[in-house]
């Protein structure tokens, strides 16, 4: 038995299934972008920037040993940075500041790029405002206390925060675009499913492919409206004749 589809057939399955497709892709975007919109919080973010220097000698010079020790340092700062020795003075110093040290630190996100001596302290947190003066308050902290922690003065604050005014989360668009996939995809499946599962036999072709007979004979479809037009046209022409 041939078991093999057509790419019309695959057309075919499709079209017929259109509508449903169509639906659920549209129902997919409309729902994910309610949800975005009106559900989910947006999220801001507010970042400061953080220059490691190194320590000049009495002639002014700096050698590229220092600078190397500088950016060997960033890993220990990005530590100390998120430590509690810092967090603590900064939930005092910022009001409205989350009280579990461990939530303050799930909002903070310190990162460097390979080989540099600028940390990138950035944090995110549905407040505008706070995420802007959290920022601000772990670079001052950190620079202010790493002189007595570590015993260095080679730190300084490259860039402060302002109050972020465009959400860096949730991408509405993107979202609903997702969601469109998804719903498109889903409505694709489940038509090729419904193909699958429905055993009716609808064409001489399928006769053909499942029993491996031939067809001797078939009844043409009779659409219902031309049906019920020739009987009654077929009465009235009756009632000429023997009316």
């Amino acid at each position: 038995m041939n078991e093999t589809i057509s790419l019309q057939e695959l057309f075919s399955v499709l079209k017929k299934s259109l509508w449903r497709i169509l639906a659920l892709t549209i129902v997919a975007a409309l729902i994910s972008f309610a949800v975005s919109t009106f559900l989910i919080k947006p999220t801001y973010q507010a970042g400061t920037q953080i220059l490691v220097t190194p320590k000049k000698q009495e002639n002014d010079v700096i050698d590229a040993s220092q600078v190397q020790s500088s950016v060997t340092l960033v890993n220990t700062y990005r530590v100390v940075i998120k430590s509690p020795a810092i967090l603590e003075k900064v939930q005092e110093e910022v009001e409205n500041a989350p009280t579990s040290i461990s939530t303050l630190n799930n909002m903070i996100t310190v990162e460097s790029e390979q080989n540099s001596q600028v940390i990138n302290v950035s944090v995110q947190s549905t407040d505008a405002a706070l995420a802007s003066n959290l920022a601000n308050s772990v670079a001052k902290v950190f620079s202010e206390d790493i002189t007595d922690l570590m015993n260095v003065d080679n730190v300084k604050v490259l860039s402060v925060s302002g109050i972020p005014t465009v959400p860096v989360s949730p991408n509405i668009i993107l979202n609903t675009a997702i969601a469109a996939v998804v719903g498109f995809l889903l409505g694709v499946g489940l038509a090729f499913l419904r193909e699958v599962l429905d055993r009716r036999i609808r064409t001489e072709e399928q006769v053909q492919q499942i029993l491996d007979l031939p067809v001797l004979g078939s009844i043409p479809d009779i659409d219902s409206k031309v049906f019920k037009s020739s009987a009654k046209a077929a009465k009235r022409e009756a009632a000429k004749q023997y009316g």
